[in-house]
């Protein structure tokens, strides 16, 4: 009888442990099959701020980023980020006469983001919050009337913050699909040079926001 009894209260013993461990991994939740993830971005950067008040145009963006899930619900991301956005002038003055001037930003910038992700089925929305440095060229081309062509051209480099919020669909448990909107803010650049005392310049930051289309594979 006794010896029952230690068999029967051992089976409830072995019970209660395997409901425990099934309710710490339903609070915890199924973390993600695969931890690492290589995903390409392009789209617009639409200048807001000092950009827009010196009528730079909207320009194209392309980016590369690795990710790696922490857990479930959140994600680290690192990567390049790359966009252009011009700027046209004409103009005169007493020493080179009438003038034309093309000026192009160029931008590449390695930001990290911290996301938060949540999944409904193959649908996963996320947003977060990062910071990241610039690299920042201003090249101009200038054709004058009196002194013919000119290149001209200036770099320097800002931090910035942003903020992200987007959407990928699992086409396969490897492959995905998204789009992705972003807000960025950054300290002000100072470029600044001369060319036939047409000033090449810009001074201000590279505050905008982008949206981009996303294809991604996890491993």
């Amino acid at each position: 009888m006794i010896e029952r009894k230690k068999r029967v209260l051992g089976l409830l013993a072995a019970i209660n442990m395997v409901n425990v461990f099934v309710a710490v991994n339903l609070m915890a939740g199924e973390g993600p099959r695969y931890y690492n993830y290589g995903q390409a971005k392009i789209g617009v950067m639409q200048p807001t701020g000092d950009l827009d008040d010196a009528d730079y145009d909207t320009g194209g963006e392309i980016a590369a980023f690795y990710g790696r899930y922490l857990n479930q619900f959140l994600v680290v991301e690192a990567g390049i980020d790359a966009f252009a956005t011009e700027q046209e002038i004409d103009g005169f003055n007493n020493t080179a006469g009438r003038f034309e001037q093309d000026n192009v930003l160029g931008i590449a910038a390695f930001l990290v983001t911290l996301k938060g992700e949540v999944s409904f089925g193959p649908v996963n929305v996320f947003g977060g919050v990062g910071g990241g440095v610039y690299s920042v060229s201003l090249e101009s081309d200038i054709d004058t009337s009196r002194f013919g062509s000119f290149d001209a051209d200036d770099d320097d480099a800002v931090f910035g913050g942003h903020l992200v919020a987007g959407a990928t669909f699992d086409i396969t448990q490897r492959f995905f699909l998204g789009v992705e909107g972003l807000y960025r803010w950054t300290a002000d650049l100072d470029l600044r040079d001369t060319v036939a005392s047409i000033p090449v310049e810009y001074r201000g930051d590279l505050n905008g926001y982008s949206v981009t289309f996303n294809a991604g594979f996890r491993f």
